[in-house]
């Protein structure tokens, strides 16, 4: 729905057309005295309305008191008029107009806030004020009043203008605000209260890849600290929590993004996780994390899965596993964060979420993708835009719906009210005051008249901002007091109530196929199946990689397909996506096979050492792998042997080879991860001669050796021969000459007796 921000550049034209009618021109008394006071302010205009910008005389209104009005009221309504017509004026006359007839609906509201356009005639309420002097240049602040009671008896929203005209009709411009009437009757007559329940976003762009204490960026620092725009949310949301009944929406990946910066930590840097930029730690991450814990332990409260993933556009691409893993991942980050939310310890429910809601991004899920949050992520409660179903209530706004789920599960639908996620979407983090009173005026009237359209129907209200929503601290604070103080005709309760009352009214069906323009593209998904499987091969390499790792892996994984990259964010998703893949290939690249490039096998078999060099930071477990040519008379292994080599060492093993013929193969080597997986990296060529040249050089050894030990025993034998020889001439010279001295017969006897001692085994 159109805003007041779309209403600045066609005022001046049309409230000249107007005002220069007759009748219209606005007389005032020339004595009257001038209610408007002087200032040199900034005269930059309102963002919504930017009147004091667009014309050479500019009004803005700055403020209403009181916001809505009683039959009591006066209402005095403020603001700032600018001078730029060239010249000096005076006497600029300021007139409240308003109608005794309500809206009848939102579209005459929008009608009125982008051209001033009114189906009444609208008449002059109050006394009107009139200026002094102006110079050119100068910005006067103005005030103008009128009774409430006078013009206003039902409960809804009334239009309001002020216009301001010079003397001459010269110079002429207006700027309008809605003003809600609440009847001030006993509280039994009064209309039933609207429920409404606040969606609180706590989502940023992810900023993790593999590395580890590695950001993309340094953008986080800034958005927790002071004025950031996560400060202001969470400042915000803490101080009207149990006022407000607000639920959380957290996304786990910005909880892990957050603690990352607690330490010491880097930004930027390449796929090797270097050429970083060190980052001392961040007393503001420290902080808001401090603060986030208190506010929010045992409040309501739902995660989205792990980098708010396009849950929409993985179920139409059919990636449902990775929805399944960004869930999980994301109930195991946010339970060790804050486990007194989500945790299994404390008051945390154990399950990983307070409530099993999603918050689709845009709001927009066909009857697969609800499907796939209830099977994937064990969601009960879906909140859609109000633009994708019919209101349970026909001809008035309701947030209560009910669907079926493809496995049979009922779902609760919560339905966001579209035309306030959309203004809420216009906050600024730099408003200027007649653009805040613009935003928090606009956003109060739309509750009313939400309310007024059935005054006497229950209905509910749920308040969804974008995910991610950047306004001021004191819009967001603006916004919160609205509904807990500033409007009776709201009642806070908090999502699971209006889920449990969602339960019970009829069933409808989702359209079966409905996608959102800024979803992520097809083309732009299929990229994510070998992200895919380049993780599982990467994931499989290592040696019983912690859980650090692995979480550190899928989280990447997910960063890549976050719907923070949705339209204008693509380029996001692209830098995580080769960030991720350049990262997975320069890691599988650090674990090769040492190189060898030939063997010579003299022989049938052999053994040769392979060398494997692991350059991660981590130990890896692999086995070798062979393969020869079709047909190839040579066989290598089988080494079917898984082994783990240490981080940045290196390991050998020993590889049979086996050939049949002689002959020059060239075998391929290969690492495998253990589930068989080969690493794309790491194929060499080794070449394989097989020469015979040991068999022959065998036989002549066999040859060799048999000649010399025949001429051994050979040479034994007659040393043996010579050696008794010797022994027989040596006893017969003995026994002659004992014969000589003896007598013949007693030196025969002696010298045969010498004989026989000296060889006893001759033949005597």
């Amino acid at each position: 729905m159109p805003t007041l921000r779309s209403v600045v550049r066609a005022l001046g034209a049309l409230a000249a057309v107007c005002l220069a009618a007759p009748g219209l021109v606005l007389a005032v008394p020339s004595a009257q005295a001038s209610t408007a006071q002087a200032s040199t302010a900034n005269t930059q205009g309102s963002a919504r309305t930017g009147a004091a910008g667009s014309s050479p005389l500019g009004i803005s209104i700055t403020g209403m008191s009181p916001s809505y009005a009683t039959r009591d009221s006066t209402v005095t309504v403020t603001g700032t008029i600018a001078n730029r017509t060239g010249s000096s004026v005076s006497s600029v006359t300021l007139q409240a107009q308003t109608s005794s007839s309500v809206f009848t609906g939102r579209s005459e509201m929008t009608s009125f806030a982008s051209a001033g356009s009114y189906p009444y005639l609208l008449q002059p309420a109050g006394t009107p004020s009139v200026t002094g002097i102006i110079r050119n240049g100068q910005t006067l602040h103005w005030s103008v009043t009128f009774p409430a009671g006078q013009y206003y008896s039902q409960f809804g929203v009334f239009p309001v203008q002020v216009a301001a005209v010079t003397p001459d009709g010269a110079h002429t411009a207006h700027a309008q605000t809605f003003l809600p009437y609440w009847p001030a009757r006993d509280t039994a007559s009064q209309p039933k209260k609207l429920q409404v329940a606040w969606i609180w976003p706590l989502v940023d762009a992810p900023q993790q890849g593999a590395c580890q204490q590695t950001l993309a960026t340094n953008d986080l620092a800034g958005s927790v600290a002071s004025g950031g725009r996560l400060a202001a949310l969470l400042g915000a949301g803490a101080t009207w929590a149990d006022g407000d009944k607000l639920t959380w929406d957290i996304d786990p990946a910005l909880l892990s993004d957050v603690s990352v910066m607690r330490q010491q930590y880097s930004t930027l840097g390449n796929a090797a996780c270097s050429g970083r930029f060190q980052q001392p730690p961040s007393k503001a991450a420290v902080s808001w994390l401090t603060q986030l814990q208190s506010a929010t332990a045992g409040q309501p409260g739902f995660l989205t899965p792990y980098a708010n993933v396009d849950v929409a556009a993985l179920s139409h691409a059919g990636l449902d596993g990775n929805i399944r893993s960004a869930y999980r991942l994301g109930k195991s980050v946010a339970g060790q964060i804050l486990p007194n939310t989500f945790g299994t310890t404390g008051n945390g429910t154990g399950d990983g979420a307070t409530l099993k809601a999603a918050w689709p991004a845009d709001g927009v899920a066909d009857a697969e993708v609800v499907t796939n949050l209830a099977n994937d992520g064990g969601v009960s409660t879906v909140v859609l835009t109000s633009d994708e179903l019919p209101s349970s209530t026909p001809g008035f706004d309701n947030a209560l719906g009910r669907t079926t789920s493809g496995i049979g599960t009922p779902v609760s639908l919560l339905l966001a009210d579209s035309g306030i996620s959309s203004l809420l979407g216009s906050a600024s983090p730099r408003p200027t005051p007649s653009g805040q009173f613009a935003f928090t005026q606009e956003f109060l009237a739309e509750t009313a008249m939400i309310s007024s359209e059935a005054p006497n129907l229950a209905r509910s209200l749920v308040i969804a901002p974008p995910t991610g929503w950047n306004p001021s601290a004191s819009e967001a604070s603006a916004l919160l007091r609205i509904t807990h103080d500033d409007a009776p005709w709201l009642r806070p309760v908090t999502l699971s109530s209006l889920a449990a009352q969602a339960a019970k009214v009829p069933a409808r069906s989702l359209p079966a196929s409905q996608r959102s323009r800024s979803e992520l593209r097809p083309g732009y998904l299929s990229n994510l199946k070998t992200v895919n499987a380049g993780v599982g091969l990467f994931t499989n390499l290592l040696y019983q990689p912690s859980a650090a790792q692995v979480s550190s892996l899928q989280g990447a994984v997910a960063a890549t397909v976050s719907s923070a990259w949705r339209g204008a964010g693509s380029g996001g998703g692209w830098l995580a996506y080769y960030r991720l893949t350049n990262y997975l290939q320069d890691s599988e690249h650090k674990v090769q096979i040492i190189p060898v490039t030939k063997i010579l096998l003299a022989g049938n078999s052999g053994e040769t050492p392979v060398s494997v060099r692991n350059q991660l930071g981590a130990p890896v477990q692999v086995e070798v792998s062979a393969s020869a040519p079709a047909g190839s008379q040579v066989r290598v292994g089988p080494l079917d042997v898984l082994f783990t080599v240490p981080a940045g060492k290196t390991y050998t093993v020993k590889m049979p080879v086996h050939a049949a013929s002689i002959g020059t193969t060239t075998v391929q080597l290969q690492l495998v991860t253990q589930d068989g997986s080969p690493l794309t990296w790491t194929a060499r060529p080794l070449s394989v001669e097989v020469t015979r040249v040991g068999r022959f050089l065998l036989s002549i050894i066999a040859g060799a050796l048999g000649i010399l030990v025949l001429t051994s025993a050979y040479r034994l034998r007659r040393k043996r021969r010579t050696r008794a020889a010797q022994h027989t001439a040596a006893g017969t010279e003995a026994g002659t000459a004992a014969g000589t001295e003896a007598g013949t017969e007693a030196g025969i006897a002696a010298g045969t007796a010498a004989n026989r001692t000296a060889d006893p085994g001759g033949d005597g």
